[in-house]
């Protein structure tokens, strides 16, 4: 590390990338962007030259061996992620890894090991956990605004979207909407709920095994505190609200807008005879995961999200598709899996 700055390298260029992450980097001070990796050479060095990086790679392996290159932002397809934040791990790079940190529960593990065995951080993008809401909204649970929480009504929703890339593939997508925009929701549940989920009950609009990835999926979780949540996750809605609804026993909560980053919201809270309001307009969510985890780097402090809560993700994400596979209730499994390292 030079100075006080994280020298950065990336590994996909897409359009989240060149919209929120290269410009959070660029714009920081604590950062400094300093090479990118793309399958083709043009586009690895127009991206270098828009964003004033000093190397352009189409072979990550070869940027890992790069000592300028304190740590890693990965974006490529989720399939892929196991085995890249592996392979930084090993080169001695800290890892912060967009979602979902993998596609299944024995490389989500894997992923952690090799962190944790090479001294390195590693964090997941669940950028939404730096949203002002979520803050708010876990502190006035956590003081018992209105008191005890026994029901949470989510949606989480893109609008409508049809996938002609990657996205469509389970071998390398995992899941869709899931893994696409759920796994934010699933994330920030158990920060303002300050739980973990123990059971689910799933259904897709998809039937279940079959080969094409679900753009609606519907989850029933129970917590470890006692809270029911009902979530809606989907690319299929043309007009969602992206809402959130808390019911407590002395009150409630309604968020609207809350559960998409880049969207403006607000919150409602209704005890007794008395009903407040507050705005939260979107910030640049993206920016502040970046920051938050430079911080957490040159800090020597555990990421906020970590390594951990990546495989907790994958954990429940594996529940839920069990629950739709077997069409069943499941437990959700927190065990280490047959075959990981």
């Amino acid at each position: 590390m030079s100075g006080v700055s994280l020298g950065w390298g990336i590994i996909g260029i897409g359009n989240i990338v060149k919209g929120t992450i290269a410009p959070a980097m660029v714009g920081e001070s604590s950062c400094e962007l300093v090479a990118a990796v793309s399958r083709d050479n043009a586009r690895a060095k127009d991206f270098a030259t828009a964003f004033g990086a000093r190397y352009a790679y189409t072979d990550y392996e070869e940027m890992l061996a790069n000592p300028a290159v304190d740590a890693v932002f990965i974006a490529t397809p989720n399939g892929l992620h196991a085995d890249q934040v592996v392979a930084a791990a090993l080169a001695g790079k800290h890892v912060l890894c967009d979602k979902p940190l993998a596609i299944n529960v024995p490389d989500a593990f894997r992923a952690v090991e090799a962190c944790q065995q090479a001294g390195v951080k590693l964090g997941v993008n669940f950028h939404n956990r730096h949203l002002q809401w979520v803050a708010d909204v876990s502190g006035l649970i956590g003081d018992g605004t209105i008191g005890t929480v026994q029901v949470v009504e989510l949606e989480v929703s893109s609008g409508v979207r049809t996938w002609d890339n990657w996205r469509a593939d389970r071998g390398m997508a995992g899941l869709g909407s899931i893994h696409n925009v759920g796994v934010h929701g699933l994330d920030f549940l158990r920060v303002i709920l300050r739980a973990e989920p123990v059971e689910v009950m799933a259904m897709f609009d998809r039937p279940a095994t079959s080969d094409v990835v679900e753009s609606l999926g519907l989850v029933l979780i129970r917590f470890d505190n006692g809270t029911l949540a009902y979530c809606n996750f989907n690319e299929s809605v043309a007009n969602p609200v992206n809402e959130l609804r808390i019911f407590g026993s002395t009150g409630r909560m309604i968020g609207r807008g809350f559960t998409r980053s880049r969207i403006d919201g607000d919150l409602t809270i209704l005890t007794g005879s008395s009903e407040r309001r507050t705005d939260y307009p979107a910030p640049d969510a993206h920016r502040l995961s970046v920051v938050a985890f430079t911080v957490a780097v040159l800090s020597g402090e555990e990421p906020n999200a970590s390594g951990l809560d990546g495989l907790r993700s994958a954990q429940l994400c594996d529940a839920i598709e069990r629950s739709v596979n077997e069409r069943r209730l499941v437990e959700v499994d927190y065990g280490h899996p047959a075959g990981a390292a």
